[in-house]
C-alpha cells in the first residue's frame, strides 16, 4: 500500500455556484465581481476565452461584456460558502485525512494499491460531488502536494482525474510546466529564477539544494523536492486559529454622519464575533479605523484609528459593539468623506483555556457565552442575520455597492429557489 496525495479543486467555483441555480447559463459567459462591484474576481472558461483578465477593472472591459453578452454578477459570499460547506463535506465523508486549503480546494491523503482503482474511486467521487451540488471539480493525484498540484492544472484540461506516477510522464509533464506556474512561486521570484536559466518546474527540481537555499528561502526548497517525490509538506487537518481578525469594507458612497459610520462598524464587528466565536477564541484588543478616498485627489486623505483593551477578553458582540462605538466617537472628525471602515480583533486566546481573574463576574460571562452560542445556532440554522443587533441598522443604504447579486437559494428562506409548474 502506497500514500498518495490527492488536490480535489471546484472548477471557476463562483461561476459554477452561479449556474447552480440558474441552468440557463451553462456554457454562457460569466464573470463575478469584487467588493462593490470594482473588479473582475472570478470568470468561467468561455469569459477567460474572450481575452476578460483576472483582478482586471469592470470599466476596462465593458466593451467585451457588452458585445459577447457576458452575464454580471455581483460576488455572493453568502452562497459561496454554503456551497464550499456542501463540497467539503462530500469530501470530508469519505476520507478522513482532509485538509481544507480554501474555499474551493481540499488536500486528502489517502492509503492505495492499484493506480487504475485509485483513478475509478476518484471518478465515482468527482460525479457524486456533482450530482449532489451540481460543482464539476477537478482531482490531480500524486504522492506529493506539490506534484497533486501539478497533477490537477492537466486534470482541469482533460479529463477532470490526472494521476501523476510514472518517471517518464512526470519528467515529460515538469518539462513543460513554467516556472511561473509551479505552486508557491510569485512574479519576483519567477523572474530571478528566469533570469538564472530555470525555465520550468524540472530544471528546479534538477538544481542543488544548496543552491536553492541561497537565493531563496525554506519554502520553496520543500517545493523542489516534492516535485522530486520528497514528501516535506504534510497534510494538515486542523486548521491553524488566525492571530487577528479584521473584517473591512468600502462603502458603496461616501459617508459623512456619525450614526451611518456606527451601523456599519457595527456590522463589522458583529461580523468578525462571529469569526471569532468559530474559531473558538476571545480578544483582549479591538482597534477601529476610518478611511477617506485615497484616490480622492481633491482632498487629503486620513486614516484614523484607536484601540481599546479589555481587563478580560471576550467574544461577546454586545460588548465589542459597545467598546467600538466609543472608539469611533473619538476618532471621528467631521466634514469628512469616510470611504472606509476597519475593525481588528487582537490579543486572541482560546476560550476554553480563558484566563480568569479576581475581578471577573464569572456568572455574566457564562450567561453572555450562552446567549452568543444561541444568537450562533439561529443565523446558522435560518440564515445570516435572522437575529441581529439593531445597532447593525435596517436600510443599510452605506452598504457596499451590490447591484447584480443572485439569491441566497441555500441559506436565505425569503430567497429560496422558486419553481412554477404551469398546466399544459
Amino acid at each position: 500500500m502506497n500514500n498518495y496525495i490527492a488536490l480535489i479543486d471546484c472548477n471557476n467555483f463562483y461561476a459554477s455556484c452561479e449556474r447552480v441555480f440558474n441552468p440557463k447559463l451553462k456554457n454562457k459567459p460569466i464573470v463575478v465581481l469584487s467588493n462593490n462591484d470594482g473588479c473582475i474576481i472570478a470568470r468561467s472558461n468561455e469569459a477567460k476565452n474572450l481575452g476578460i483578465k483576472m483582478g482586471e477593472p469592470l470599466f476596462k472591459c465593458k466593451s467585451i461584456i457588452k458585445s459577447n453578452k457576458v452575464n454580471i454578477f455581483s460576488s455572493n459570499y453568502t452562497l459561496y460558502a454554503d456551497m464550499s460547506n456542501r463540497v467539503m463535506n462530500i469530501i470530508k465523508d469519505q476520507f478522513l485525512n482532509t485538509e481544507i486549503y480554501s474555499i474551493d480546494e481540499a488536500f486528502i491523503s489517502f492509503n492505495g494499491k492499484s493506480i487504475n482503482d485509485i483513478e475509478d474511486k476518484f471518478v465515482n467521487l468527482r460525479r457524486k460531488i456533482y450530482k449532489w451540488t451540481g460543482i464539476p471539480v477537478s482531482i490531480g493525484i500524486s504522492s506529493t502536494k506539490t506534484l497533486a498540484k501539478v497533477a490537477n492544472k492537466i486534470a482541469k484540461k482533460e479529463s477532470g482525474v490526472f494521476f501523476i506516477s510514472s518517471h517518464d510522464s512526470k519528467e515529460k509533464i515538469l518539462k513543460e510546466l513554467p516556472i511561473g506556474s509551479v505552486w508557491g512561486i510569485g512574479r519576483k521570484l519567477e523572474q530571478r529564477f528566469l533570469a538564472m536559466g530555470i525555465l520550468n518546474a524540472y530544471q528546479l527540481s534538477k538544481m542543488d539544494n544548496k543552491n536553492i537555499r541561497k537565493i531563496t528561502n525554506i519554502n520553496i526548497l520543500r517545493t523542489a523536492m516534492e516535485l522530486n517525490g520528497v514528501n516535506c509538506i504534510d497534510i494538515d487537518t486542523s486548521p491553524i486559529s488566525k492571530k487577528q481578525i479584521t473584517t473591512s469594507r468600502a462603502f458603496s458612497k461616501n459617508i459623512t454622519e456619525l450614526k451611518y459610520l456606527e451601523e456599519a462598524v457595527s456590522l463589522y464587528v458583529s461580523r468578525a464575533a462571529e469569526k471569532l466565536r468559530f474559531q473558538k477564541s476571545k480578544c483582549y484588543i479591538i482597534t477601529v479605523a476610518l478611511s477617506t478616498n485615497r484616490f480622492d485627489r481633491q482632498n487629503i486623505h486620513k486614516f484614523l484609528l484607536n484601540s481599546h483593551s479589555f481587563n478580560s477578553s471576550t467574544n461577546s458582540t454586545s460588548k465589542l459593539i459597545s467598546a467600538a462605538k466609543k472608539i469611533l466617537k473619538n476618532i471621528y472628525q467631521s466634514g469628512l468623506f469616510y470611504k472606509k471602515a476597519y475593525v481588528f480583533l487582537s490579543g486572541l486566546e482560546n476560550s476554553e483555556s480563558k484566563q480568569y481573574t479576581f475581578s471577573d463576574d464569572i456568572m455574566m460571562i457564562k450567561k453572555d457565552d450562552n446567549l452568543m452560542k444561541t444568537f450562533d445556532k439561529i443565523n446558522k440554522s435560518f440564515g445570516s442575520d435572522t437575529i441581529k443587533y439593531a445597532n447593525t441598522g435596517i436600510s443599510r443604504d452605506w452598504f457596499m455597492k451590490r447591484e447584480k447579486k443572485s439569491n441566497r437559494y441555500t441559506t436565505n428562506w425569503n430567497e429560496i429557489l422558486k419553481i412554477n409548474l404551469k398546466n399544459n
